[in-house]
């Protein structure tokens, strides 16, 4: 699980989707990517931890069991690095 949350882009995805649930296009918007294949790969990554699924075809979320391990990881990420003098996602 933090192997996978552990990537820039895909713990900035984690941080959008704790908010609720977003379309794919939207996604790809907010995060700036070139191709919609890295933010694919990204989520196949997630899903595969267990930290998103897709409800409905090109809408995913963060399941209800991984809510909270997700915002452990975000505040423990932002707790870390407001000690070091960094900003997160």
């Amino acid at each position: 699980m933090l192997a996978a949350a552990g990537h820039p882009a895909r713990f900035e995805i984690l941080q959008l989707l704790a908010t609720g649930p977003r379309p794919i296009a939207e996604l790809q918007t907010a995060l700036g990517l070139a191709s919609p294949g890295q933010l694919y790969h990204h989520l196949k990554t997630l899903a595969s931890a267990g930290l998103v699924e897709q409800p409905e075809r090109g809408v995913y979320r963060v399941p209800a069991h991984a809510i909270f391990p997700v915002l452990a990881l975000a505040a423990a990420a932002t707790d870390v690095a407001e000690r070091s003098g960094t900003e997160t996602g």
